[in-house]
């Protein structure tokens, strides 16, 4: 007889993965792995880079604009450059000639004079007239004074031009003639007295000036 034991079923073990199966999902899980890291790296890697920053456009200045404003400084600059000029004249022409304008002069001019005696001329700027009193020979005495008078034109600040006289033979007759200069600031003003051997006298028209004035 055969015995039992050696007739009985042997017990199963618990079943067990095979070992392919184990590493199959260990790769598996390794593979999972790497491609969503793959995939992060991709989307990464596919991000649109943000877009250039746009610059402002350079506005261009118009080449009109510079020369404009160049203009408008020279003038500028020549507003006060002629205001500053003036003020200075003004300035000299006080110390110079005074206030009421005045200027003196000696000459010898055939009217009771000579070198040694002299006539003396004294111009001034009184009440839009220039006065030119002549002291023959340089006497003050009665008779010995004569005044002539040439009316102003009207200028700016007529009061303030100086008044001078020269003399010169214009007519060619060897005697010395008045010519009287009212500086104004714009022109000068010139009025000729002839010499008629005792005095001057206002031109008229039989006068001929063979000599200019200036």
């Amino acid at each position: 007889m055969r015995s039992s034991g050696h007739t009985g079923r042997q017990p199963r073990l618990p079943m067990q993965p095979p070992p392919s199966q184990v590493y199959t999902t260990a790769g598996a899980r390794g593979t999972s792995t790497r491609n969503t890291n793959t995939t992060k790296n991709t989307r990464t890697a596919l991000k649109p880079p943000p877009p250039p920053i746009k610059e402002k456009p350079t506005r261009r200045v118009h080449w009109l604009l510079p020369a404009g404003v160049g203009m408008v400084a020279m003038l500028v600059l020549w507003v006060l450059g002629s205001t500053a000029l003036s003020w200075g004249i003004a300035r000299y022409n006080d110390f110079k000639y005074g206030y009421p304008r005045t200027y003196q002069t000696d000459a010898v001019v055939g009217h009771n004079d000579s070198l040694q005696h002299k006539s003396h001329f004294i111009a001034i700027n009184y009440n839009h007239q220039a006065v030119v009193m002549e002291m023959m020979g340089g006497d003050t005495g009665p008779g010995k004074s004569v005044s002539y008078v040439v009316n102003l034109m009207s200028s700016d600040n007529v009061d303030l031009a100086p008044v001078t006289v020269d003399f010169k033979d214009l007519n060619g007759d060897s005697k010395p003639d008045m010519i009287v200069h009212v500086h104004l600031s714009n022109q000068d003003q010139v009025s000729v007295f002839v010499n008629d051997g005792k005095k001057f006298r206002p031109t008229n028209a039989n006068d001929k000036f063979t000599a200019p004035i200036n």
